[in-house]
């Protein structure tokens, strides 16, 4: 941490959901934080809508769950339907082996008024609403933040900057980093609703595959609900926002007079993604990086995923002096797997449109599907090439089978069968193994991976240890990161003294 008052480890410019999330996990790593937000403290947005089983393991992680919790929604399942109401593709929605939904949905203000109100709480952070970041520049190894409120101009400075600033960031135009548009665009109506009392819905995550206007519907609790509908070519924005249009819109699955509307707004769905998610001393995460279409509903949680690789590589630099040339790795990482997504999220976009056309034409359904489409209706993951997985802090001796991979939570359970992977290693670097292994390292490797504050875990008394865990556990020790993926695994051609080395050459 600084001392200087206006001098901090980390500036966040947006307090929207990742903004807000981004500075939590940033005071659970002790850093001294900075959020800039130019709208005022009574401003929320609405445009988030889920978190996935992975999100809510970071928000459980950082204390926010069991605050939450009661304003999330499981819904009943996830499901693709054709107008007539056959059911294309249904997955009911189960926990994962993180001990959670595999998605859960909520209204964004409830959720943001409860982080908010933890973070102003919060000694590390230190939060300026009504202030607009109007330029900034990078020299003597700090970011120098000129902010205006009102007519007041103040200055502060920053080890690190990281944009959360949205679409239409100010510090991506700043940095001029080229913007790769992937050629997909389409405008949404999206509409939330409140549903007066004795009136309900059901509780789906469903996309309509509407042979006249592709539609989704999402429940967010068991009044307030989501219709999305896509606008048609030519159709004029002013008149897709008129109340009566919207109601004869929604007048298929309720009757006007049974809900009220509380948010109406047009969305442009794209897919564009920056070249680089850094410049020296410059981050970029969620939209202020990169735009993907909500079919997936992985826009938020790709976000949350930026901040779990980023965070805790800024906290080996400030905290532990490791080499700042580890952020690097930032980009590295994170661009490819933002790429996949996005294309992802593009091929359930067109396999939706594929199907209205399908079902308006009387088409086969199997002929009308693109291939990339085809992939992900029946739930392929796009493959990551292996020189591609490879490249950031991750051992260059393993495939990538093992690198990179992400234990899950419930690789530990205590008697009461939960999850307690998380809770035992924290925020730290971690080697598990079958035996202690300080006598397998040597004794300046073993002091330096203490320096670090490496956990090792060698004793799962009262545990159980899950499946994919203890088969690592049969070929050798595993070099856990903090962010709980697999930095390597050694073996009998790579002991662990050996993968030790290999880590603290990337690193120090």
């Amino acid at each position: 941490m600084t001392s200087n008052n206006n001098q901090y480890d980390v500036a966040i410019v947006g307090f929207g959901l990742i903004g807000q999330i981004c500075a939590k996990v940033c005071s659970q790593y002790n850093l001294r934080t900075l959020v800039i937000e130019s709208r005022s403290d009574a401003e929320f947005s609405s445009n988030a809508i889920s978190f996935d089983d992975e999100s809510l393991r970071l928000l459980e992680s950082i204390g926010l769950y069991d605050s939450l919790k009661e304003l999330l929604n499981k819904p009943d399942f996830i499901d693709i339907v054709l107008t007539n109401g056959r059911v294309i593709q249904r997955n009911p929605v189960l926990n994962t082996d993180n001990g959670f939904p595999s998605i859960c949905t909520f209204f964004q203000p409830e959720i943001e008024k409860i982080i908010r109100k933890e973070c102003k709480a919060d000694d590390n952070i230190d939060l300026l609403f009504d202030n607009e970041l109007i330029n900034f520049n990078t020299n003597d190894n700090k970011v120098r933040l000129d902010i205006k409120s009102g007519n007041k101009l103040n200055h502060f400075e920053a080890l690190y900057l990281i944009a959360c600033d949205g679409t239409n960031s100010l510090v991506r135009k700043k940095l001029d980093i080229e913007t790769v548009d992937q050629r997909y665009s389409k405008n949404w109506l999206l509409v939330d609703i409140l549903l007066k009392p004795n009136y309900s819905l059901e509780n789906v995550f469903r996309q309509i595959c509407d042979d006249t206007r592709p539609t989704t519907f999402i429940s967010q609790s068991s009044r307030r609900h989501r219709f999305e509908f896509q606008l048609l070519a030519g159709e004029q924005h002013q008149k897709a926002i008129q109340i009566n249009n919207i109601k004869n819109l929604i007048s298929q699955w309720i009757e006007p007079d049974q809900y009220e509307i509380e948010n109406v707004f047009i969305q442009k769905f794209r897919g564009s993604f920056a070249k680089s998610f850094q410049k020296d001393y410059v981050f970029l995460i969620g939209d202020s990086a990169y735009q993907m279409p909500p079919y997936a509903s992985q826009g938020l949680n790709t976000g949350i995923r930026d901040i779990l690789n980023l965070v805790w590589k800024i906290n080996m630099v400030v905290n532990s002096n490791c080499n700042k040339d580890l952020l690097l790795s930032y980009s590295l990482e994170r661009l490819e797997q933002v790429k996949q997504t996005i294309k992802s999220s593009i091929a359930l976009g067109q396999l939706i449109d594929s199907l209205s056309m399908a079902f308006q034409k009387n088409i086969p359904l199997e002929e009308a599907i693109a291939p990339e489409a085809r992939d992900q209706a029946f739930g392929k993951r796009n493959s990551i090439l292996e020189k591609d997985t490879k490249r950031g802090i991750f051992s260059n001796s393993q495939n990538e089978l093992i690198i990179n991979r992400r234990l899950f939570n419930r690789e530990i359970t205590n008697n009461e069968d939960n999850g307690c992977l998380d809770k035992i290693v924290g925020n730290c670097f971690a080697i598990f193994s079958k035996k202690d292994v300080k006598n397998k390292l040597d004794e300046d490797v073993y002091k330096k991976l203490i320096n670090l504050n490496f956990k090792f875990i060698h004793d799962y008394t009262g545990f159980s240890v899950g499946s994919e865990l203890s088969e690592y556990l049969e070929i050798g020790e595993i070099i856990l990161r903090p962010d709980r993926k697999i930095f390597g695994l050694s073996s009998t051609t790579l002991n662990i003294n050996q993968l030790a080395l290999e880590l603290l050459m990337q690193i120090e």
